[in-house]
């Protein structure tokens, strides 16, 4: 599918690529990792054609169809599934042409002219039930639910949904599009847990080719199959998913010190022959070809040592009411949707929550007014003595002033008696050390701006943190730390985040909110898991035209009338095909049988077999 051949690319004095060869195969499931700024994105533009390399060679299988996740969505002024549907060019280009034609057969006045077009048409139509177009409505509105969209939403303008639920569909209009090979860069950045669960079996049902880049450990995991890493200049390729990757390199790295080793002693040994006989001239020769030996004994290139960041500190929390939280009654709509009705809960000192639920059930909602930032319609939600609230919303990093500095932007969230010194040891925490700290904000890249936004929320001295999505943008290093320091933070915590390694690593107790309700969960995350695929399966049952958000029977339009009339035909030609495949080989095996039957009685007439 994919071959990359003695590659080299440098953006200045950066080395992204030197003498790199990868080969993807055909099918394939791959996950691409490596360090912010090794080139990952750069690499996606490599094999689109959108970047020139300085050497080397690029091959795509001949007319194979590439296909990336776009990070924006114009749109073209029509509804989310229209908008999806707009990823088969193909089919809009075929459907567009089959109705043009369609009033051309009615304006046709000759036979010769009438013949023409329907001959147009019967191509058309075959092409169409060759790429299951007849079926394209309910395949797009089943994506686009899969990833969190309700079947009214289908019929809503793209211009009415926010950015984050705007990128859902331009995943939803890429994976309609079904390419040959799929480039997917953080494709669950915007997604929430239920969301991200479909996606993963929606991967590895697909039949062509993936590389995701992707900083979710459980997501590589589940999906790809394949890991290439990327750094140092090379592309390096193992077999197996994130965790198997880790086991094969951990024992590379050990060989190649090994190897290292053996060469380093072999041309000590070299250098102290040399040394201690160079002077002797009955040596000369034996020294002579200890001097050639050394000069061909192979460089062995030492692993690298991986800098670990430094960990974690979080200020200790001040104490508090055993009861930090105090939820009775609680109501809250807006407009005509209701969101919480009737919510009684508590929240203990200590504790650290994961708040379950799909998009729009209130999980942000409820964040927002445990925070005080929106306001209950009824009910009350009351603090304990001596709690203060932290929130960290999904946007946090939009709120920094762009014009400070990191260490200024830091003291500005610092409590009044911590010092500087402790405010940069925070800090250095989050990588952001030396020098660096009195870099502005507005050269900060998207994943630095993150850390930046978390580190100021734990300078605050709060006892009780209200994290929403707080991994969205971080690597998996920065992910990882954190989730060491939630989990050795003894203050209290409500995590909303689709990231399950960190949600198991740190939550000790989970609710779930959903139809008004935050209900506490007794099954744990896998357990939840599981019932979110469970339901889907049972859902699946349902009929594809209603769950595509399509209208009633007596509503359809001529044209609608002639696309069904053609997916029946679709449907019974594809319920068929096994039928008419077993025919054939019954009839290719009794033509044969009956050849050998004549060649049985065409020897029993024979006389001189007797």
């Amino acid at each position: 599918m994919l071959r990359l051949e003695k590659v080299a690319k440098r953006f200045g004095p950066r080395l992204l690529l030197e003498n790199a060869d990868l080969a993807i195969h055909a099918g394939e499931k791959v996950g691409l990792i490596g360090p912010n700024g090794a080139g990952k994105t750069t690499l996606f533009r490599i094999f689109l054609g959108q970047e020139e390399i300085d050497a080397g060679r690029v091959e795509v299988l001949p007319r194979a169809r590439l296909g990336i996740l776009r990070q924006e969505l114009a749109g073209s002024g029509g509804s989310i599934l229209a908008e999806t549907l707009q990823g088969d060019q193909e089919l809009i280009a075929l459907e567009q042409e089959r109705d043009m034609h369609h009033q051309e057969l009615e304006q046709a006045t000759t036979p010769d002219q009438q013949e023409r077009i329907s001959h147009r048409l019967g191509e058309i139509d075959h092409r169409l039930e060759t790429i299951d177009a007849y079926s394209a409505h309910s395949r797009a509105g089943a994506i686009l639910m899969g990833l969190g969209f309700t079947r009214a939403d289908l019929d809503q303008p793209l211009a009415s949904f926010s950015g984050g639920w705007r990128m859902r569909v331009a995943l939803a209009q890429l994976l309609f599009s079904r390419p040959d090979l799929m480039l997917l860069d953080e494709p669950t950045n915007h997604l929430d847990l239920e969301s991200v669960t479909w996606l993963e079996s929606y991967l590895k049902r697909l039949p062509g080719t993936l590389i995701v880049v992707s900083h979710d450990r459980a997501f590589l995991n589940r999906v790809t199959e394949v890991t290439v890493e990327m750094g140092g200049g090379s592309l390096t390729r193992y077999q197996g998913a994130f965790d198997a990757y880790l086991e094969q390199k951990a024992t590379r790295m050990h060989l190649l010190e090994k190897e290292a080793e053996k060469r380093d002693q072999r041309a000590a040994e070299l250098e102290r022959f040399i040394n201690r006989f160079r002077a002797k001239a009955t040596k000369a020769k034996q020294v002579q070809s200890r001097v050639k030996a050394l000069e061909k004994l192979a460089p062995v290139a030492r692993p690298q040592e991986r800098i670990l960041a430094p960990r974690i500190r979080l200020p200790e929390p001040a104490p508090c009411a055993r009861e930090v939280l105090s939820v009775r009654a609680l109501k809250k709509n807006f407009g005509d949707k209701k969101v919480f009705s009737g919510v009684d809960l508590s929240i203990w000192r200590g504790e650290k929550i994961g708040l379950l639920g799909a998009n729009g059930y209130g999980k942000s909602t409820f964040l927002k007014l445990v925070a005080g930032q929106v306001q209950p319609d009824a009910g009350t939600l009351k603090l304990g003595d001596r709690v203060h609230p932290a929130y960290y919303a999904q946007h946090a990093m939009d709120a920094l002033d762009a014009n400070q500095t990191i260490l200024e932007s830091a003291c500005s969230m610092a409590t009044r008696d911590m010092p500087e010194s402790a405010v940069r040891s925070l800090l250095g925490g989050f990588l952001f050390s030396g020098d660096m700290v009195f870099n502005r904000v507005n050269v900060l890249s998207g994943g630095e701006r993150a850390r930046l936004a978390l580190a100021r929320l734990f300078l605050t001295g709060s006892n009780f943190l209200l994290l929403d999505e707080p991994t969205n943008h971080l690597d998996m290093v920065a992910r990882a730390n954190l989730g060491d320091a939630l989990e050795s933070y003894s203050g209290t915590l409500v995590l909303v985040s689709h990231d399950r390694d960190l949600l198991e690593g740190v939550c000790d107790r989970y609710l779930v909110a959903g139809d008004g309700a935050i209900r506490p969960l007794e099954d744990g995350l896998e357990g939840y898991l599981a019932q979110i695929t469970s339901a889907r399966s049972a859902s699946s049952s349902e009929p594809t035209e209603q769950a595509a958000g399509s209208p009633p029977p007596s509503v359809r339009s001529e044209r609608d009338v002639r696309r069904l009339a053609a997916e029946i035909r679709n449907r019974l030609h594809r319920d068929t095909r096994e039928l008419r495949s077993r025919s054939q080989k019954l009839e290719q095996k009794i033509h044969i049988l009956e050849q050998e039957r004549a060649h049985i009685q065409g020897q029993l007439a024979n006389p001189n077999l007797y």
